[in-house]
């Protein structure tokens, strides 16, 4: 017999009411049909014999379970402390980006020479640069521009453009970062690190000594 017609056949059979022929034929079916063997079980109240391989795959199941369900916590821990981390070193670069470090000298930093308008033309072959800083003051009676420049981490990965200054009418300005008031009539330019705001109001004395650190690009 079919599965379904023994399944229709079980409450009779529960109760006694099937003929023998039905009571055999249903208790051969049962002995190789585990879904009907099954049903028939649960038809009786009893419970429903598991097997020591359901046993153990259910174990099985529980304990993948717990192991995926850490693997997951330690997986979200350790991304959120990467994305803390990122986020920390983003703050970090973001802020060292604009740190300006100021150049040093060396031989062939700027070159510079008198146009016949008698400008001052400077060219600076360092790469790139962030900005320029610039001031004049008298230095033994001669007319003397002070100049230098700072790069940062962005500008160093910024392709240079054409880094050319001048110094004509009373200004030095490269006309993209910065622009400074010198003296019209301009004797020395040098190359000199400093702090730009204090050098100027030196005395000759106290300037004298900070002179021998600058370096001379260009005298008339």
């Amino acid at each position: 017999m079919k599965c379904e017609i023994i399944r229709d056949l079980l409450p009779l059979y529960c109760d006694g009411l099937c003929s023998e022929a039905s009571r055999q034929e249903i208790e051969a079916h049962t002995a190789q049909c585990e879904g009907c063997r099954t049903c028939l079980t649960e038809m009786k109240g009893e419970d429903v014999p598991v097997s020591l391989p359901d046993l153990e795959q259910g174990t099985e199941v529980r304990v993948l379970r717990g192991v995926k369900k850490k693997f997951s916590h330690r997986r979200r821990r350790a991304v959120l402390l990467t994305a803390v981390v990122m986020l920390l070193f983003s703050f970090v670069l973001v802020g060292a980006a604009d740190v300006q470090q100021p150049v040093p000298y060396t031989d062939g930093l700027v070159t510079a020479e008198l146009a016949v308008d008698e400008v001052i033309d400077l060219y600076y072959h360092g790469g790139n640069y962030h900005i320029f800083h610039g001031f004049s003051r008298d230095v033994d009676g001669r007319n003397a521009v002070f100049l230098y420049f700072d790069r940062t981490i962005l500008s160093n990965v910024t392709p240079p453009g054409e880094n050319h200054l001048c110094i004509g009418n009373g200004l030095l300005t490269d006309f993209k970062t910065a622009c400074y008031q010198v003296d019209r009539e301009v004797d020395a330019v040098y190359y000199l690190v400093g702090d730009y705001v204090e050098l100027p109001g030196l005395s000759q004395a106290e300037f004298a000594q900070v002179m021998e650190g600058a370096v001379l690009l260009w005298e008339r």
